[in-house]
């Protein structure tokens, strides 16, 4: 790959005004450690990095004293380094330097929708760009990596929303056909030596803004061309504004690689241009399974805070804490596999654990929503008295014909009213239909503190797994088919399902600090999980099934410190 590493005009602005021997290391700094590091992949003026040093030292050489001072917006500095006569220097609109809280900063905005790339000096495209994490990248809009371009963040780096809502939001999108390699630790799957990358709200000062602090800023939105079970094949994503045709996603290219997505915080997100139309802490639409998407955290979404829809894409080691609406969505016949979840949810504000719903539109649309989830742990509300009733119940729901099947996890403390909603119409239309024809599975979950008796000082509820299922009920409030309650909690028993007496983990603290949360099975979790059916392994990156032998997302490792806010924040043991 050749590479050009130079400072683009953000950073030039207003540099050489003024002379001062003293700050010429200053600018060296900002030049020759690529602090604004812009990629370009090219067959033209091959340069190696060695080159440019050189090629600098004789600028310096030349030039007795410089000097750095802020940018602004000056047309003229006395420079001509764009080839042209009238002393213009060469200017890069999307990146602009500034300083934020006393840390150099970048702000990003979308010129032109021209997306993450620029023109550079020579008139050649640049499509590929680094960003470096010796600065605070500032998103000022919503920021697109568009068609054929690539967006590398290095481990550590910290990016910013500005504040703003509705078509004011600022979030990172990449479209169908860009890529992203986001990873926090690469080469490496120990989450001690990960230096996780942050996108978070402008207002964090690094430590957070707390457990009930959500919607700062929009999100991050992942899209592909892999499958959906919608009529036409491509949707337009929720939560853009206006008809942008890069907000589209959906295909027939269920191998789609959106690039690398791990050991990354999402932080204080979520917005709405209205109802039913947000953007989720991370969304993943039509996105394939040669992308790598684990070791992701979204904390204090304002919404969802993973929402898959449709796709391949398998993920592992997914962390949802204290999001306001579901922890994990589906829709649009996602089809993917998944292992190792954790989901916490806040005593204020939460909706449901998970909504796995099937078709849109229309709802028997295929690919159907087959994906499995194994070794999930999901953790609910507690026993507080403000989080939200109707949305917070079911603790998880399947509906609109979905498949979405559970292997070998546990499920605790939430649910208040009911805990399991297998939609079941008198049409026939429904995830009942998939669950008595093989498609949707409960299979060998733990089940602790679930359900309308749920009492965080009892050891024996519920009592029988009629008690935790709600029935699906017409517009009058009747229940359609009152026997399907008989005829589910069978299958859960026949399915190797168990009602607990005691918790499946060690200890649950939603406090900041207390050092209480420890989710590490316990009891009856730490051994017995059957192996999973080799059957079940898709293709693509993570669609292999890891056996564990213990229930839940965690045996006697816990996989989310040393990279989540969680830990960071004082919350795990």
């Amino acid at each position: 790959m050749n590479q050009r590493w130079f400072v683009p005009s953000a950073v030039k602005k207003g540099m050489l005004r003024n002379h001062h021997p003293a700050l010429v290391f200053l600018l060296a700094r900002y030049t020759l450690s690529y602090n604004v590091c812009i990629m370009q992949n090219t067959e033209t003026n091959q340069q190696s990095p060695w080159s440019v040093a050189l090629r600098l030292l004789g600028l310096f050489l030349l030039v007795p004293a410089l000097v750095l001072t802020g940018c602004d917006s000056s047309g003229d500095n006395g420079s001509d380094d764009d080839g042209d006569d009238n002393d213009t220097p060469f200017t890069v609109e999307a990146y602009d330097t500034t300083t934020v809280d006393g840390q150099d900063a970048i702000r990003v905005t979308d010129v032109n929708s021209g997306g993450i790339g620029y023109v550079d000096e020579n008139g050649d495209d640049v499509t590929s760009v680094t960003w470096t994490n010796d600065f605070v990248y500032i998103l000022e809009e919503y920021i697109f990596v568009n068609l054929g371009q690539t967006l590398n963040i290095e481990p550590g780096t910290v990016i910013k929303g500005a504040p703003g809502s509705g078509e004011n939001a600022t979030a990172l999108v990449v479209a169908s056909g860009g890529t992203i390699n986001a990873d926090g630790n690469p080469g490496s799957s120990d989450p001690s030596a990960a230096d996780p990358i942050i996108f978070t709200a402008q207002a964090d000062d690094g430590s957070g803004l707390g457990r009930d602090v959500r919607g700062q800023w929009g999100g991050i939105i992942l899209l592909g061309d892999a499958p959906l079970n919608t009529v036409p094949a491509t949707q337009s994503v929720e939560g853009v504004p206006g008809d942008d045709p890069r907000a589209e996603y959906g295909g027939s290219n269920a191998g789609h690689n959106v690039g690398t997505f791990r050991f990354v915080q999402i932080r204080h997100s979520g917005s709405a241009l209205a109802a039913g139309d947000e953007i989720q802490a991370l969304t993943l639409g039509g996105v394939g399974n040669g992308s790598t998407i684990e070791y992701v955290e979204a904390f204090a979404s304002s919404d969802d805070g993973f929402e898959f829809f449709g796709g391949t894409v398998n993920t592992r080691y997914l962390v949802g804490a204290f999001n306001a609406d579901d922890t994990f969505d589906m829709d649009q016949g996602m089809t993917g596999n998944h292992q190792f979840w954790l989901g916490i949810q806040s005593p204020v504000e939460a909706g449901r654990i998970a909504e796995m719903d099937g078709g849109t539109d229309p709802e028997d649309g295929t690919p159907l929503a087959t994906p499995h989830i194994f070794n999930a742990t999901y953790i609910g509300i507690g026993p507080g008295e403000n989080a939200q009733g109707d949305n917070n119940s079911p603790f998880l729901i399947h509906r609109d014909n979905n498949a979405s099947s559970y292997y070998n996890s546990v499920f605790l403390e939430g649910g208040r009213d009911a805990g399991l909603q297998v939609e079941d119409l008198a049409s026939g239309a429904d995830s009942r239909a998939r669950q008595e024809a093989g498609d949707l599975n409960h299979k060998n979950n733990l089940w602790w503190n679930i359900g309308p008796s749920w009492d965080p000082g009892a050891t024996t509820n519920p009592t029988t797994f009629e008690d935790i299922i709600q029935l699906t009920e017409d517009d009058q409030g009747n229940e359609i088919n009152p026997s399907y309650r008989g005829d589910l909690a069978q299958y859960l028993r026949d399915n190797g399902n168990q009602l607990l007496t005691s918790s499946p983990i060690q200890s649950v603290s939603r406090e900041s600090g207390t050092n209480g949360l420890n989710p590490l099975a316990s009891g009856d979790a730490t051994s017995g999980a059957p192996t999973p059916d080799a059957a079940l392994e898709n293709s693509g990156v993570n669609g292999s099934l890891e056996d564990t032998g213990y229930y839940g997302a965690f045996g006697t490792t816990n996989w989310a410190k040393g990279w989540t806010l969680l830990d960071q924040n004082g919350y795990f043991n």
